[in-house]
């Protein structure tokens, strides 16, 4: 028996951003509905949570849940060089403080399920298998969707829109908004998970590691019993190179010339197959509209390189809510202004971490990003962001600008020690 398909909200999308915002407007009283396409639990990407994030997880209620799923704490991250030269550590306790001491690495499908039973707990109706095929009256009071499901097809009618849809950017598209890449170089990931890597012992076996090569890295994730996520980000060139080259070929000669991958995997085995995903770091010019709002990877989408996705998912989606609650409460749209300052929000929080990607590539910014000084803090400042603090203070902005000032010199001056695997 199918309830009525009249909703306050209808959201698109039932992975982080939209059951964090169906929590949300369900706990303020409002009718939403979730619409996702897929059936829960299924495979996805991005598995390292950020401590940052773990006060966004008790606003919405799960944290007790998370604290007893069985996930791998994360008590930081590590950053090496592929040839085994070069390896720094970050340890979130000291800078972030005790409330922020770790995060966890979780599987995606059990924490995405997490996410969404939460949702329908606090009362949002949720559809899984049903996709948004079109949308009638898109930006008016009375939106109509049409869906269709494995029993056919659903119509659902809604004031207001969040697009939680992921990279999909489905109303994005449909709204027609202007799309900028934020990254010259085109680069695809191709990853999977495996059994029987070699992990860090102690409280840093569930560090995630990044090993950067001289011109792509790798993500090694741990998580709970002997699973490993593991994936490669190279430049999107790579796969149009002759001999037809599968995934499993590029793959696989990146980890035959990186020791420290190498390495960690003997004696692993893959389960399943690897996969891959591209279209990396772009964002639409605006994030909201006066009765649709964009959230998470439908908004725009960074490198993954410091695990920001998932956090950034859940801040936009809960802020989302937040203007649809009191723009609803006034029986009235958003305005020009709550939809400029949603989309600079966001776009700041976004900021932040391209303000690192970018040296991260760079032969010289790594340099400097792997030889930490003392000097005026920075390295404290670093981590505070690599935490996903994304709204930093004025004298941790200043810092980071001033790492990245270091960064630029290094091209000319050799500041920091030289890596010479990198090119």
């Amino acid at each position: 028996m199918r309830c009525s398909s009249e909703y306050d909200v209808a959201i698109i999308g039932g992975g982080p951003a939209g059951a964090a915002a169906g929590t949300q407007l369900a706990k303020a009283g409002l009718k939403p509905v979730i619409l996702e396409k897929e059936k829960f639990p299924r495979f996805c990407i991005g598995e390292s949570l950020l401590p940052f994030g773990n006060i966004l997880l008790k606003q919405l209620g799960v944290w007790n849940q998370m604290e007893d799923a069985g996930f791998l704490r994360k008590y930081g991250a590590e950053f090496c060089t592929g040839d085994k030269s070069r390896l720094r550590r970050f340890w979130f306790g000291q800078t972030l403080g005790a409330s922020c001491e770790y995060s966890y690495q979780v599987e995606r499908s059990k924490f995405d399920e997490l996410l969404l039973n939460n949702a329908r707990a606090h009362g949002c109706e949720v559809h899984e298998e049903t996709r948004v095929s079109a949308i009638e009256n898109i930006d008016t009071k009375k939106m109509h969707l049409h869906c269709e499901t494995p029993q056919g097809a659903l119509s659902i009618h809604a004031d207001w829109i969040i697009d939680a849809s992921g990279r999909n950017a489905f109303t994005g598209k449909k709204l027609g908004l202007r799309r900028n890449i934020t990254q010259k170089k085109r680069r695809i990931a191709i990853y999977g998970h495996f059994e029987g890597v070699f992990r860090n012992s102690g409280k840093a076996e569930g560090h995630i590691t990044i090993a950067r090569i001289s011109d792509a890295w790798f993500w090694l994730i741990p998580l709970s019993g002997n699973k490993t996520s593991i994936g490669l980000v190279v430049p999107a060139d790579q796969m149009s190179k002759p001999n037809s080259r599968t995934l499993d070929d590029v793959f696989q000669e990146a980890v035959d010339s990186t020791p420290e991958v190498k390495d960690r995997m003997k004696g692993a085995s893959m389960l399943g197959s690897l996969r891959a995903t591209g279209d990396y770091s772009w964002k639409f010019s605006s994030f909201a509209t006066r009765r649709v709002v964009l959230a998470g990877d439908a908004a725009g989408f960074i490198d993954p390189i410091f695990s920001s996705g998932v956090m950034l998912a859940l801040q936009s989606s809960m802020r989302a809510a937040e203007l649809i609650i009191r723009a609803e409460k006034s029986n009235r749209q958003l305005s020009r202004f709550e939809r400029f300052q949603y989309t600079r929000q966001v776009m700041g929080w976004m900021r932040q971490y391209s303000r690192l990607i970018a040296p991260f590539y760079e032969k010289a910014g790594f340099e400097v990003f792997m030889n930490p000084a003392s000097l005026l803090q920075i390295p404290s400042s670093i981590a505070r962001l690599v935490g996903g603090q994304t709204e930093p203070t004025f004298i941790d902005s200043l810092r980071i600008e001033a790492f990245r000032t270091i960064c630029r010199l290094q091209r000319f001056v050799p500041i920091a020690p030289a890596i010479p695997s990198l090119r």
